[in-house]
């Protein structure tokens, strides 16, 4: 028809999701995969995945963000002092997700699972 058009997603990721081709009702339960320490590892989100999954839904992971977090010290001692800032990368979400199957016995995905990252 000759019609120029031009996409301007809504500053959703849901709304991004269209993009990838995945059927947005096919989705379970959006979880976070946070940032792990040495002395702090969550492994709730990987038990959502496992769920999703034995229903015959995708997972959609939000992956952690650290924009203006203090450190440690600084809470401590009462002083403004932030960590750079850093995001997440796919990577080491896999290798996160990867240690939660394993921690805790799941069978559901594994390092043979099929999955896609977005990121701007």
């Amino acid at each position: 028809m000759g019609v120029e058009t031009k996409v301007i997603h809504n500053a959703s990721i849901i709304n991004a999701m269209g993009i990838t081709g995945l059927q947005l009702y096919r989705f379970g339960e959006i979880i976070s995969i946070p940032f792990f320490t040495e002395n702090w590892r969550p492994y709730s989100f990987a038990e959502k995945i496992e769920h999703n999954l034995a229903r015959g839904l995708h997972t959609l992971c939000l992956l952690d963000i650290k924009v203006k977090e203090p450190t440690e010290e600084s809470l401590c001692m009462k002083v403004k002092e932030y960590m750079p800032p850093r995001f997440m990368s796919c990577k080491t979400a896999v290798e996160q997700l990867i240690e939660a199957a394993k921690e805790n016995g799941y069978e559901q995905y594994n390092e043979e699972s099929k999955c896609f990252g977005l990121a701007r």
